[in-house]
């Protein structure tokens, strides 16, 4: 996925608990590493923490801020179609790099049953 999709998904996944309506908030889930990616604790021994806010230091704003409903939706249909998430110019370079069809296909003719023939 693109930048903007693994952020949102980041956010997807540290309001899990929250729609799920076991916590108010992202971060009083016990389990989660939105504590250390919220600066919350100095670190939790398992997360590393780097990787993820040099590339997104504003992550704490966004969880604050809840998802981006449309880019929600598009994560939870790439989890059923399996293709790469992102913008026309990023799933292009995957299929350059791949040289793979990624985007998909325009549908075919629609096939006539037997009671339409």
């Amino acid at each position: 996925m693109d930048d903007e999709h693994l952020a949102a998904a980041l956010v997807y996944v540290a309001l899990n608990p929250v729609r799920a309506r076991l916590v108010d908030q992202a971060r009083d889930w016990q389990w989660s590493s939105v504590h250390a990616h919220l600066g919350l604790v100095a670190s939790d021994g398992l997360t590393a923490t780097g990787p993820v806010l040099e590339r997104f230091p504003d992550l704490a704003a966004r969880v604050e801020v809840g998802g981006d409903l449309a880019k929600s939706e598009r994560l939870r249909r790439g989890e059923t179609i399996g293709r790469p998430i992102g913008s026309v110019e990023f799933i292009a370079g995957l299929e350059l790099q791949s040289g793979r069809r990624l985007l998909p296909a325009k549908p075919g003719p629609k096939v006539k049953t037997k009671s339409e023939r």
